[in-house]
């Protein structure tokens, strides 16, 4: 559905991501992982449009329908709740509002041909609003906000009224009410109750489409995840399957990583050792150039720096007295 190939995104002076690439196919359920401020936000907005890439190619067909829920919502008030959460149902709202339209113009007085054109299209948008589920836009609503936490006795509440926890779940519904095919979610869990977080993951293990998203609740993102896409050290790196296979193929292929390195360092040893040993030496001088450019073709590997952890060491109090 989505395919990022070999992009590229620099921040001031920090490269987020280079020449990065992985794919969201249909229903795929995608854990986006990595430290704090090494792109994953990026990620999201490049994927919506909202930032540019500096290299390499995006593509997604044009009728993809992308939600996207953030960190930073929109300012809300002057409806309810449940006029709010169906603003955000697309195509479905804009139907009925239509709908709606043209049930004022059939009051009106108009000729033969007109009526017959009207009642031609008002045919038209019913057939399409009810295939969308539109008659069931306002049920359907309601079990989502339910689901998120907000009772049926503050549906009808102005949203300006509720803080701003409660209003990211309010943005939250609207995403999912919205239905998209593909789902981008930045910390969905956050400012939710036990009860809610239950809720929401049933609602997204029976989602159709297909889901990006991170999550700091490890164990919600295992339950849900089939594939791993890692943002960190300036790259993307792209792991099949949930987030324990995740944890456990990133420490395989860190060790691989640092005996390959040590093998490449025993081996430029020895040709610079070669290289040293016999430059001054005419008899060898071929030899010694082939060397130089064969090791300066090569390409180091690296290894990433690892994430700096905070440990603390607890003195242990001296043992009391017998008396106290």
């Amino acid at each position: 559905m989505i395919h990022l190939s070999n992009i590229t995104k620099q921040a001031g002076n920090k490269v987020l991501f280079k020449q990065g690439s992985f794919q969201i196919n249909a229903g795929e359920k995608i854990g986006l992982v990595g430290p704090n401020g090494n792109g994953k936000s990026t990620l999201f907005r490049i994927i919506v449009g909202e930032e540019s890439i500096d290299s390499g190619a995006i593509s997604k067909p044009e009728k993809t329908i992308i939600g996207y829920f953030s960190q930073d919502i929109e300012d809300m008030q002057g409806r309810s709740v449940l006029d709010e959460v169906k603003s955000a149902a697309g195509r479905v709202g804009r139907l009925k509002d239509e709908i709606s339209a043209l049930d004022q113009r059939l009051a009106e007085p108009m000729d033969d041909d007109e009526m017959t054109r009207v009642l031609e299209r008002y045919g038209e948008l019913q057939s399409d609003f009810e295939r969308l589920g539109g008659y069931e836009l306002d049920s359907r609503a309601a079990e989502i906000i339910t689901g998120l936490g907000i009772g049926p006795e503050d549906h009808n509440r102005d949203t300006a009224t509720f803080s701003g926890g409660w209003k990211m779940r309010i943005a939250l519904a609207k995403i999912l009410l919205l239905n998209p095919d593909v789902l981008l979610m930045d910390e969905p869990t956050n400012h939710l109750d036990l009860e809610s977080i239950i809720w929401l993951e049933s609602w997204l293990s029976q989602f159709k489409g297909a889901i990006l998203m991170t999550s700091h609740d490890r164990d919600f993102l295992n339950r849900l995840v089939t594939k791993i896409v890692e943002v960190s050290n300036g790259a993307i790196t792209v792991y099949g399957g949930n987030y324990d296979f995740y944890e456990k193929e990133k420490e395989v292929r860190k060790v691989q990583l640092i005996a390959a390195a040590k093998r490449q360092e025993d081996m430029l040893a020895k040709e610079e050792e070669f290289i040293a040993r016999f430059a001054a030496r005419a008899s060898h001088a071929e030899q010694v150039q082939s060397r130089v450019k064969k090791i300066e073709k090569i390409e180091r590997i690296e290894i990433p720096q690892d994430e700096k952890k905070i440990e603390f060491e607890w003195p242990v109090p001296p043992r009391g007295g017998e008396e106290v």
